[in-house]
């Protein structure tokens, strides 16, 4: 026979309604945490025996060869859902957090995204059913 397993109360300490005081030195400390940030083009759906049919692109291969057909590109480029000019969502931490447009750095030779709007929690919240 198994014996019988005892219970008994754990003794938690009473909360109150008192209220906790933000200081600077909390502040400060919380600028430092360190947050991934990323950017999301658009997102795409496949089939899987499509997906498989991708091929890189080569030197080789002009995408804008008017006599390649849309079934011969779609080898070489992946179609998002957003349109170019659209706003892209800027994610924290994998949680969308603002809107923003793709725009080209000083030197040309990268890109960023120039934050167009922050979202309320309202929004972010509606944003991140949408995911």
């Amino acid at each position: 026979m198994h014996k019988p397993i005892q219970y008994s109360r754990v003794p938690f300490p009473q909360f109150t309604d008192r209220h906790v005081v933000a200081q600077t030195d909390n502040m400060a400390q919380l600028e430092r945490v360190k947050v991934e940030i990323a950017v999301e083009l658009g997102k795409a759906r496949f089939v899987l025996e499509d997906l498989l049919k991708l091929k890189p692109a080569t030197d080789d291969v002009d995408l804008n060869d008017p006599e390649m057909t849309a079934t011969e590109r779609s080898q070489y480029v992946v179609k998002l859902d957003t349109q170019i000019g659209e706003p892209v969502d800027v994610l924290i931490n994998d949680r969308v957090f603002a809107q923003g447009e793709v725009v080209s750095t000083s030197t040309g030779q990268s890109y960023g995204v120039r934050v167009i709007s922050i979202l309320n929690e309202e929004q972010q919240i509606a944003a991140q059913a949408k995911r």
